[in-house]
């Protein structure tokens, strides 16, 4: 498929209301995922900066961090995977 096709289907999909309804779980999961991906860094952030470093919340950090790196990725695979299965289904 061209880019142009593939624009073409993801248009067509979000104009469904099934569509509509997975753009915005989607954007509702990057924006949780970059939120934590910020607090994170702030926590990492103040740690840093105060004088008594605590593993705990490098820990509880690096936890979070991870979390949302994964949010951001899954929403990124389930948005292909849906716009594959709209586009093997609508194409015969």
């Amino acid at each position: 498929m061209t880019k142009e096709e593939k624009k073409e289907i993801q248009e067509k999909y979000y104009k469904t209301e099934a569509g509509q309804a997975m753009k915005n779980r989607l954007i509702r999961l990057i924006i949780t995922g970059t939120m934590g991906i910020l607090f994170s860094i702030f926590l990492i952030y103040s740690n840093y900066t105060k004088d008594g470093n605590d593993i705990w919340q490098y820990i509880l950090a690096g936890i979070l961090l991870v979390a949302s790196i994964i949010f951001i990725i899954g929403s990124i695979n389930i948005r292909h995977k849906v716009l594959n299965k709209y586009a093997i289904k609508n194409s015969k």
